[in-house]
């Protein structure tokens, strides 16, 4: 029997982020995928101007208590972007009535990166994030917040103590299960580690000198298809790396492409 999840976050309509690769990546994979919207944006944040932005907060609740009554259940709910605080109350609600007893719920707490805040965060973000994710199976954390989740100092370059402490401090909150998104070390190598309490794992590969705004999107949805479809934890984080890779590496070229990596190219060829 395939799986079915919900995930909860924005619609960005214009970007290549957020629910816009949640929905065709879980689905290529096999994973039946509803969607709660937090709130539906014009683009992204990062790289347009005058964005558009509307807040979802009040239509969440109906829409829960409609499944509810439906008696429609889901074995996993996946979170991302959360435009506002109040929701985080709300989706906690969603995670009572609408997950199953077994069912896994996955935080990717996306509100910053490159060591600042996205743009309309600020500390309450931060506190009803590390209360959220105190509840969680799984998180999936960049550097950056980690380090405001955790109240650790940003560090662009990072060691192995510096890592250590961090996946202790997030251990610490309550979560089962970590995946720390875009460490570097000095040796020009970015990567993910995941940490479950007593194993270590870490995937580091050669890094690509650019930037793209969604590809932590499109690896925690990545990730979360294969831990719901059981993959191994070490090629699980293998093929969403390399995955992301090869969409940066055939983005590259194209200067008309700046917003987000061409992500579609590499799920064809996964057909």
């Amino acid at each position: 029997m395939s799986k079915t999840i919900l995930t909860i976050q924005d619609i960005s309509c214009y970007g290549n982020c957020s629910t816009t690769v949640a929905l065709p990546i879980l689905a290529r994979f096999g994973i039946e995928t509803a969607i709660l919207p937090s709130a539906l944006l014009s683009t992204h944040t990062q790289g347009f101007k005058d964005w558009t932005f509307l807040d979802l907060t009040d239509e969440m609740p109906k829409i829960i208590d409609h499944w509810w009554h439906e008696g429609i259940q889901f074995d996993a709910i996946y979170t991302g972007y959360i435009g506002n605080p109040k929701q985080f109350k709300i989706i906690l609600d969603a995670k009572d009535k609408l997950l199953k007893e077994d069912g896994l719920f996955i935080v990717d707490p996306a509100m910053a990166d490159h060591g600042k805040l996205y743009p309309g965060f600020d500390e309450f973000t931060i506190i009803g994030m590390r209360d959220f994710i105190s509840v969680a199976d799984y998180i999936l954390p960049n550097i950056t917040e980690a380090c405001f989740l955790t109240g650790n100092h940003y560090e662009e370059i990072q060691d192995d103590d510096y890592i250590n402490k961090l996946l202790q401090d997030l251990y610490q909150l309550g979560a089962k299960n970590i995946i720390l998104t875009s460490a570097q070390d000095d040796f020009d190598s970015i990567g993910v580690i995941s940490y479950d309490g007593l194993t270590k794992t870490t995937i580091m590969k050669e890094k690509i000198e650019k930037n793209y705004h969604g590809t932590g999107d499109i690896f925690s949805s990545l990730v979360v298809a294969g831990i719901l479809n059981g993959k191994d934890i070490k090629d699980n984080l293998n093929f969403a790396t390399d995955f992301i890779m090869n969409s940066i590496d055939i983005t590259l070229d194209d200067p008309y492409h700046e917003y987000a990596p061409k992500y579609e190219q590499i799920l064809k060829r996964n057909l």
